[in-house]
């Protein structure tokens, strides 16, 4: 009966050796996070740089292809690549010298630090283009509650899920809100 449980042991430990695990410290993880979390702040930095340029490839190369955007406008319910580049030709026709000015960004990245949350409120102003009817209009909105889900998808970070809505005045239902 001992020989039996010997061999067992011996089994177990066998066994146990041939699992490759990797313990990071707790220093490394710390800076494995720290580094993912300037990832994702430089990209929701960046990620409307799209409209600076004017470029649907940028655009192209920030989104997922199966990305979900809502809009503030009724319509803007977009599903995959296809429907958000319409969208995004149509606005990048009309919008130039956009400005993008953030406050209030908090950021949640999963433990693996390849997906993160985040939330922000934006003031954006940007002119339409100049013709020969008109020299443009400039136009600022402020207050824009943005949120949105990016993953990491081949080594770079893509927007999966962009929410943009602005606030209506007053409650659209009532209740007792308790402060």
């Amino acid at each position: 009966m001992k020989r039996g449980f010997f061999i067992f042991l011996l089994f177990l430990s066998i066994l146990n050796s041939c699992n490759e695990t990797v313990n990071l410290n707790p220093e490394n993880e710390k800076q494995i996070s720290q580094k993912a979390e300037q990832e994702v702040r430089d990209f929701i930095t960046n990620q409307y740089n799209f409209f600076s340029v004017g470029s649907i490839d940028i655009a192209k190369k920030t989104f997922a292809k199966d990305a979900i955007i809502i809009g503030t406008d009724e319509s803007e319910f977009l599903v995959g690549w296809d429907k958000i580049k319409s969208s995004l030709l149509g606005q990048i026709e009309v919008i130039e010298n956009p400005k993008f000015i953030s406050r209030n960004l908090k950021i949640v990245v999963s433990d693996n630090s390849d997906m993160a949350s985040y939330s922000q409120i934006l003031n954006f102003s940007y002119r339409t283009p100049t013709t020969e009817s008109s020299s443009g209009v400039k136009y600022e909105i402020d207050d824009i509650r943005n949120s949105g889900v990016i993953k990491k998808i081949d080594g770079n970070w893509k927007i999966v899920q962009i929410h943009w809505s602005i606030g209506v005045k007053g409650q659209v239902i009532e209740y007792e809100f308790q402060k």
